[in-house]
This record gives structure tokens, sequence and C-alpha cells, in this order.
């Protein structure tokens, strides 16, 4: 029953992924991050309060589903207005945060036992939401790839007065014009995009197979082998502990070696870590120490891969559609992390399997990525004909 409410939380990241990434491209990065942070606030604030097994299983399928609303449509947001030279930093900042909660999330159940006091606990950071989500513009490359200018050139003079940033002497929306004028059709011309050009477009369709790879990749490998080391361990608060904090040093060593030598190789360097460490926990219990080293490090590889392929994915693909690869791409490791359960109770079969699998599956990652292109410095395209 366990595995299977944790499936149901991952179907709901997995349907969240697709539904706000088409609210995010179509309707505007603010209403999709604005919809999800309220339906998160709502589904973690009844979690305490449910009386059965299935009306739990409900409420986590919703909360998986704002989930990844609320992480997607943000860091796509966060990312449309960061220069080339910082995305790197972005995608450490960006995932720092979730190392710290996922350490503190072992603090929480170590002193909350009782379920419902544990999810009271973890519902109430929710509550922040509401000091600032409604206060958040819209992101201005959105609106200039939907010919929406005027909205951008406020947005852009805003941002410019509070970074004290002097105005063109020829006035914002002549800039923002410019901006528009750099693609190689007409704003008016553009159509919006769909999911089907996703696969319909020769050039998306290879960038939007192999992404969808290495994210069913880290699916499997990150979610499974996390879940099966804490499960299996011999202290799991201090597996999960170590295991967050871990990532906190990870983050900035792959934000430097993605900015170095490159997303593709960052990630590829990542996943040969991963699958070494993922294979010593193949390792008997007497070994307990070098498991625990070696768990936690795969973990921490999981996560620093999680957040270069965030910068990478968006950086592959043309703003009218990059929220939508992005629920496309987000719906394989979702659909990763529902079967990853299962594969860990391979070990009724044989303890050495579920170690086994969750080492071999970054391969696949691997032989993913020599597909794809270097996108370190480059500029984000606006449209489908530029990518």
């Amino acid at each position: 029953m366990a595995n299977f409410t944790q499936s149901m939380c991952m179907f709901g990241v997995l349907v969240g992924s697709i539904v706000f990434g088409f609210i995010s491209d179509r309707y505007g990065r603010r209403p999709g991050v604005i919809s999800s942070c309220l339906l998160q606030l709502i589904t973690s604030s009844i979690t305490p309060f449910c009386t059965n097994y299935w009306s739990f299983v409900v409420v986590r399928f919703g909360l998986g589903a704002s989930t990844a609303g609320t992480m997607m449509s943000s860091f796509i947001f966060l990312m449309e207005i960061v220069g080339p030279a910082k995305r790197e930093l972005l995608g450490c900042v960006y995932s720092m945060p979730l190392a710290i909660g996922y350490a503190l999330m072992a603090l929480m159940a170590y002193y909350l036992r009782s379920w419902t006091n544990y999810s009271i606990g973890v519902a109430l950071p929710s509550i922040i939401y509401l000091t600032y989500v409604f206060y958040m513009p819209e992101s201005p490359k959105w609106l200039i790839s939907v010919g929406r200018l005027e909205e951008a050139s406020i947005v852009m003079t805003s941002a410019a007065k509070f970074n004290n940033i002097d105005l063109p002497s020829s006035g914002m929306l002549s800039v923002v014009e410019t901006l528009a004028k750099k693609g190689k059709a007409e704003i008016k011309t553009q159509r919006k995009a769909t999911y089907m050009d996703l696969v319909r477009l020769p050039s998306l369709r290879i960038k939007n197979l192999c992404c969808c790879v290495v994210w069913l990749v880290i699916g499997i490998s990150f979610y499974g082998g996390t879940q099966y080391f804490g499960q299996t361990s011999i202290n799991t608060f201090l597996s999960v502990a170590l295991g967050g904090l871990v990532q906190i040093p990870g983050l900035p060593l792959s934000a430097y070696f993605s900015k170095r030598f490159g997303r593709r190789v960052a990630i590829i360097g990542m996943f040969v870590i991963n699958c070494i460490c993922n294979l010593l926990l193949v390792l008997p219990d007497a070994w307990f120490y070098l498991k625990l080293v070696a768990g936690s490090i795969a973990n921490a590889c999981g996560a620093a891969a999680f957040s270069v392929v965030y910068v990478y994915t968006t950086e592959l693909f043309p703003t009218v559609a990059r929220n939508m690869a992005m629920g496309a791409s987000s719906t394989t490791t979702r659909a990763g992390s529902m079967l990853a359960p299962f594969f860990g109770e391979l070990n009724v079969l044989a303890s050495w399997l579920p170690p086994i699998v969750f080492g071999l599956f970054p391969v696949l990652g691997i032989v993913a990525c020599y597909f794809l292109p270097e996108t370190k410095g480059k500029q984000l395209d606006d449209h489908l004909d530029e990518s």
C-alpha cells in the first residue's frame, strides 16, 4: 500500500507536468505558478485531516500534481529572466532549498512520529506562498514571444527601476520592439506551439526523445536508489539526513562543472558516479559505513544531475514550447519514479537485484546525452523555426 501511495503521488506529478506545462505556455508563466501554488497550499492543508486511505491517496495525487507545477513553472520563469552567464548558478541556487528540505524531513520525522503531526509540519511552509506569489510579474520573454510588447515593456521598466538601471533614452518599448524583431518571423505570424510540435519537427523530436530518456533515468536511479537505500539502511533517519546534506556541497560543484565543461559532460560525469555508487549498494550490511557513503554520493549525484538537466532542457527548446517540453520530460521522470518503488521490491528475488537495476540505468542516460547538442552560453530561442 505504501508503494501504491507513492506511485499515485508521482502519477499526480506526471499529470501536473502536462497540465501546468500547457497552462504556462498557453496562458503565461504567472498563471501557471499561481494556480499550482494555490493547489499545493490546499492539498497540503487537507492531508493531515484525511480520514481513510483512499482520501489520502487522492490528496497525495493532487499534491504531486501541484508540486510539478510549482517547480516547473517557477524554474522556467527564473530561467527566462536570467542571462546565459548565470544559468549554472541559478540551477544550483534553485536546487539548494530542495536539498535542505530533504535533510530537514528526516529531522521532522524523527521528532514528529505521528503521521498527522508530521503532515502538519510539512504543510506549514506552503503558507509562505501567500506572501509573494500574487505579486510576481509575468515573464517578459514570454510576453515578447506572444506579441504582448506593451506589457513586456512595463515589466522590464519596473525591473530596471528596482535595480537602479538607467532607462534607455528611446524608451523601454523601443527596446522590447527591437528584441521582438530579432526572431526570423514577425510575432504576428507566429502560431502557438502544441505538444505535437515536439514530435512533428525533426530537430525537436530528437531533443525531446533524448531528454525524456535522460529524465526517465534520473527518475528511476535517483528516486528509486534513494528510496531503496533509505528503506534498507540500518539507520533510516541518518541515511536520509546525510543524503540531503551531501547534496549541499554537491550542487555548487555541479554548477562549476556545468559552466567549465558544459551541460552534457557534467551530466554524463554524474551518471558515471551514480552508476558506480549504486552498484556498491550490493555490499552486505557489514560494510554499512561504506554503503552509507556510496548511497549518499549517489543521492548527491542524482540531485546534481537534476539541477543541471533542468537548465539543459530549458536551453534546448524555444520559449513558445519550453514549458511543454519540460512537461514532457518531467512526465517521463515521474513515470520512472512511479516504477522505481517496484524495482526496489526485486529484493524478494535476490538482494543484489535492485542496486544492479538502479546502477545500470544511468548507462542508458549516458547514451542519450551523446545525441544532444551542447548549450553552454547559448541564447534562448523564442520560436519553433529557430530550434
